[in-house]
C-alpha cells in the first residue's frame, strides 16, 4: 500500500512557485501529470489487488467448502479447521479494506485532476499584479530572494516562496496595497503577520511583532500593520489559483522607493 500512499502524497503535495520565466499555467500542468501519473498507479495496484483478491476468495471458498462444519470433523482435527477458517476470513477482510483504501486514493485524485483543470481555467483569465504596482513594505536590503536555492549544509534543492529583507530594529512595515485582512496573528516559524487580500492577489507580510488589526479590516496602502520583530521581515505575494493561492516573485513588483 506504501506505493499508493506515496503516489497520492506526491500529487496532492506538488508545490510550486511562479518564476519570472514561468507561468502558472506551467505549474498547473506539471501538477496535472503527477495527478494522472500517480492516478495510474493507484489503478494498476488497485486491479492488482482486485486479481489477488479474487483468487484468494476463490481459494478461501473451497477451503472453507471442503472442510467441512467443524462440528462434523473429528476433534483432533477441529482446531485446525477452525484456525484455517479464521486465517481466510482475515485475509479476505484485509483485502476488502485494501481495495477500499485503493479505491478512496483513487477518489482523491480524480477529485485533485478536477481541482486543477479548475484551477487551470482560472489562470488563464486572472490578472497579474503589474511590475512596480506594489509599494515597497519596509525600508531595507532584500537578504533573500524568491525561487529556488541549494542548502548549504544537506544541499537540498529549497523554494523560497517570498522574500527577506534585512531591517532595522523595530522597523514599521507597510501595506503593499490597499486591501482586506484575512488573517493577523502568529504563523509557524515566522513570529507574527499579517495576510492581506488586495483582490487579484494575496500578499503576506511577517517575521513582525503582534499585529492589532482584526481579520475584515480595510487597510489603505503605506498604512502601517506592524513592525519587525526582530531585524528580519519577509514578504509573498501569491495569486489566487489553487489551494492557498500561488507564490510568485515580489521583487519586480516592487515600486522604486523606500517608504515613508
Amino acid at each position: 500500500m506504501s506505493l499508493a500512499r506515496d503516489c497520492v502524497i506526491a500529487a496532492l503535495c506538488t508545490i510550486g512557485v511562479a518564476h519570472a520565466d514561468d507561468t502558472i499555467g506551467t505549474l498547473l500542468d506539471a501538477q496535472r501529470e503527477s495527478a494522472v501519473k500517480a492516478e495510474g498507479q493507484v489503478e494498476a495496484k488497485r486491479q492488482e489487488a482486485e486479481a489477488t483478491r479474487a483468487a484468494r476468495a476463490r481459494a478461501a471458498y473451497k477451503l472453507l467448502r471442503g472442510a467441512g462444519s467443524p462440528m462434523t470433523v473429528t476433534p483432533e482435527r477441529r482446531a485446525a479447521v477452525a484456525r484455517s477458517r479464521a486465517t481466510a476470513r482475515l485475509l479476505l477482510a484485509r483485502d476488502r479494506a485494501e481495495a477500499t483504501q485503493l479505491a478512496d486514493e483513487a477518489a482523491l485524485l480524480q477529485a485533485a485532476i478536477a481541482r486543477i483543470d479548475a484551477d487551470r481555467a482560472a489562470a488563464a483569465t486572472i490578472a497579474r499584479p503589474a511590475p512596480g504596482s506594489l509599494a515597497r513594505p519596509v525600508r531595507g536590503d532584500i537578504a533573500r530572494r524568491f525561487g529556488t536555492l541549494e542548502h548549504d549544509r544537506t544541499r537540498a534543492t529549497l523554494s523560497r516562496r517570498g522574500l527577506d529583507f534585512d531591517v532595522a530594529e523595530d522597523a514599521p512595515v507597510v501595506a503593499p496595497a490597499d486591501g482586506v485582512v484575512r488573517y493577523a496573528g502568529p504563523m509557524r516559524g515566522l513570529d507574527h503577520g499579517i495576510v492581506l487580500d488586495h483582490g487579484t492577489s494575496i500578499s503576506i507580510l511577517a517575521k513582525l511583532d503582534p499585529v492589532a488589526f482584526a481579520h475584515g479590516a480595510t487597510i489603505s496602502r503605506g498604512t502601517v500593520v506592524g513592525h519587525a520583530a526582530r531585524r528580519r521581515v519577509y514578504f509573498e505575494v501569491r495569486l489566487p489559483v489553487g489551494p492557498g493561492g500561488t507564490p510568485i516573485d515580489p521583487e519586480p513588483l516592487l515600486a522604486p522607493g523606500l517608504p515613508e
